[in-house]
């Protein structure tokens, strides 16, 4: 019940266009873009789309993942630190946990890759992990790693991926995601 109570509360942010009083902070790595979700478990399907803007910092080992609506109000945001992941939401209380993926499978269960998709937006793969790609060196057509498969169907002018779709397959307990993300802008500070 807590899961759909949530689900109900970003949805209603999305129409209402509430936002989240939330500055982002000054970090080493930016990109913004839309975004459109697709889950679909148990033959129920559920769709959403706005803007992101995703932040990170290797020095301070932040990630921040912001999700907003169409016309850009902070409706979420998602912070992975090293000692915990919290998130803020429109009408409820920050809740915290160990990961942000275990995090969003405890409030809307189902998870997204907020941990190491920095690398993804950027046509890499996480480092450290195992990968399947094609073809074998960049500029990838596909990444297979960590049970999401990344396709990247079109670069911008600097050969980064502009449109990137993730998946990943249902499991007994988790619905089967599609998204879909449109980079807009890149920041990247020395």
């Amino acid at each position: 019940m807590r899961n759909r109570h949530l689900i109900a509360v970003v949805a209603a942010a999305f129409i209402l266009n509430g936002c989240v009083s939330l500055s982002t902070p000054d970090l080493e790595q930016s990109w913004q873009g839309r975004f459109s979700a697709s889950a679909t478990f148990q033959g129920k399907q559920e769709n959403h789309s706005g803007r992101f803007n995703l932040t990170h910092s290797e020095a301070q080992q932040t990630t921040i993942l912001d999700l907003k609506s169409a016309l850009g109000n902070t409706i979420a945001r998602v912070q992975q630190t090293p000692d915990q992941a919290t998130l803020n939401a429109v009408g409820s209380q920050t809740i915290t946990a160990h990961s942000a993926e275990s995090l969003l499978l405890q409030t809307v269960g189902f998870s997204v890759p907020v941990q190491g998709l920095q690398y993804w937006i950027n046509g890499e793969t996480v480092p450290g992990m195992i990968a399947k790609t094609q073809p074998q060196s960049r500029p990838y057509q596909k990444i297979e790693q960590n049970d999401w498969l990344i396709q990247y169907e079109s670069y911008d002018n600097n050969g980064l991926p502009k449109r990137i779709r993730l998946q990943r397959s249902s499991t007994d307990t988790t619905p089967a995601l599609s998204i879909v993300l449109l980079i807009s802008e890149r920041t990247y500070e020395p």
